[in-house]
């Protein structure tokens, strides 16, 4: 068991030291643009990758100006107006927890998305996570 335990802590630390720099180099700030626009936003400003997030301001197709999230892997859009998912809160402790974080804590939908703040290997996380399936798109140390 403890062998188990170790072998799930190191892959998580693993994942953690190099997320950062994987994920921002998963999209550019050109394809940021292109996947928004080919989503039908437009007045795209604002790019950067910030929090382990692609952030953008836009105007979507109704021509509301939001701030939208996009996943730095898949490139999927989480617009600041999306409403309620599938998923609650207590979903989303029960992913973190089987993921091995503790001390999981502000857990919210805000912007489009899950966050959470949790504990991974002894360092304090700032987590986001996708509405529909709990998948973590990104964390950072807090």
């Amino acid at each position: 068991m403890q062998h188990t335990t170790a072998i799930r802590g190191l892959v998580l630390a693993l994942s953690l030291a190099a997320g950062a720099a994987v994920a921002q180099d998963a999209m550019t700030s050109t394809q940021v643009r292109a996947a928004l626009t080919e989503g039908g936003y437009t007045n795209i400003h604002d790019v950067e990758f910030k929090d382990g997030v692609w952030k953008a301001d836009v105007t979507d197709a109704n021509g509301t100006k939001i701030d939208v999230r996009l996943d730095p892997a898949t490139g999927r859009v989480y617009p600041e107006t999306a409403g309620a998912t599938s998923l609650g809160e207590s979903d989303i402790r029960a992913k973190l927890t089987a993921e091995g974080f503790t001390r999981i804590e502000d857990v919210k939908f805000d912007d489009g998305m899950w966050e959470a703040e949790a504990n991974a290997q002894g360092q304090r996380m700032d987590l986001k996570l996708d509405p529909e399936d709990g998948r973590i798109v990104s964390q950072s140390r807090d």
